[in-house]
Parts: structure tokens; C-alpha cells; sequence
């Protein structure tokens, strides 16, 4: 529990120091919208899916992006608590060029009344075809969700911290989850990315998804 806590708190700690020691002015917010369809379908333990992503970006200075993602999936559920996961992201930004991204997974989740807990330790390996240069996150979010009594809707917020050769932003999210039907739902969520470099835009993102189950 204490390792836990302290994923979370360094990076806090981090920038409330370099927030004090650095006078410079942080650049306005960037804005981002993200659009999902992700699909899946359970085998027994087994499962596949895939992910189709379009984002618009706001880098901050002036500068936007438009990103298109692929992300096929495969996962397995050894116990009822632990998820194993694999995906590959080939990922074209209009900004940056083309990357393929290698994210493993392992999950832990848990149950209490009506809420439910995710621990999501994630490895990220990305890899920009075009100049060969590799770069490598952990990525670990803690997640809380609501279950609403009677009705289709659930309530979530979650923070990951984000870690390359040291802690460089945090995701948050608040949201909502709606269960159309058995095969459909729909998620909702604003994210907010905290960024500890003091040239990096802080960003607000609209994440809107279609969840569809075969």
C-alpha cells in the first residue's frame, strides 16, 4: 500500500518543488477531443477486440495535430481478480509521422458493494518508423467506479502517472458510463493531463467512446 501511495504522491511532490523553484510562466491550456470504437469478444478466459481512435489536438503555441489510431487486442484472465493484456497501437500523427506502439498489461480489480477497483500497471514501448527512435513509459492508473443502484450507470474517476527517465505528467479522468443494451454502451469522460514541465501545456481533453460486445 505505501509503494502504491507513493506512485502517486511523487509526482505532486515533483511539481509543487519545480513550481516554486521556477518562475518562468506556464503556457495557456491545450484542448483535445478523442473518439473511440472499441470492440470485443469474450472467449472463456480469453478475449479479442480491437480499438479505432481519432483524435484533434491542441499541442499548445499555436500548433494542432490530428492522430488516427489501430489498436488490435488480446487478453486473458488467469483469475477472476487479474487480467493479462497485449495490444499494439499503429498510430499515424499529421504532426509528428507514423509510430508503433508495443503496451502489455496487468491488471488487478476488485469489487466492494456497489463500487468497483482497478489497478492497471501498463508498459509502453514506442517506436517512430521513420527515425528508428525508441522511447519507453510505465504508465500505472488507479481507478474508482460507481455502479448506480437500478439504473445503467456507472460513475468513475481514476489518475496515471505517467513515468519515462522520470515522472512527466499525470492523467485524471472523471466520467460516466451508459449501457445501452447488452451489446452497446457508451463512455464519457473529461481528462485533464498534468504536465511537470514548465514549457508543457496542462491539457483538457473530451473523451467520448462506443463500446460494442459480439
Amino acid at each position: 500500500m505505501k509503494r502504491l501511495l507513493l506512485i502517486f504522491l511523487i509526482p505532486l511532490v515533483q511539481f509543487s518543488a519545480s513550481a516554486q523553484e521556477i518562475e518562468v510562466e506556464k503556457p495557456d491550456d491545450a484542448f483535445a477531443t478523442w473518439l473511440d470504437v472499441i470492440v470485443r469478444k469474450d472467449l472463456g478466459k480469453w478475449h479479442v477486440g480491437g480499438m479505432v481512435e481519432y483524435c484533434t489536438i491542441d499541442k499548445g503555441y499555436g500548433l494542432t495535430s490530428n492522430e488516427f489510431v489501430l489498436r488490435p487486442i488480446v487478453g486473458y484472465n488467469p483469475l477472476s481478480w487479474l487480467r493479462l493484456q497485449v495490444q499494439v497501437d499503429f498510430l499515424q500523427s499529421f504532426y509528428s509521422g507514423f509510430y508503433l506502439r508495443y503496451i502489455p498489461d496487468v491488471t488487478f480489480h476488485w469489487k466492494a458493494s456497489d463500487f468497483r477497483f482497478s489497478f492497471r500497471n501498463r508498459f509502453q514501448l514506442s517506436h517512430h518508423v521513420k527515425t528508428g527512435k525508441l522511447s519507453f513509459a510505465v504508465r500505472n492508473r488507479l481507478k474508482a467506479e460507481y455502479l448506480i443502484p437500478k439504473i445503467p450507470v456507472s460513475l468513475h474517476l481514476a489518475a496515471e502517472p505517467y513515468w519515462y527517465d522520470r515522472f512527466i505528467k499525470t492523467r485524471y479522468y472523471l466520467g460516466a458510463d451508459f449501457k445501452i443494451s447488452k451489446h452497446f454502451s457508451v463512455s464519457a469522460d473529461y481528462i485533464r493531463y498534468q504536465h511537470y514541465d514548465i514549457d508543457k501545456p496542462h491539457q483538457n481533453v473530451v473523451y467520448l467512446a462506443l463500446y460494442v460486445r459480439l
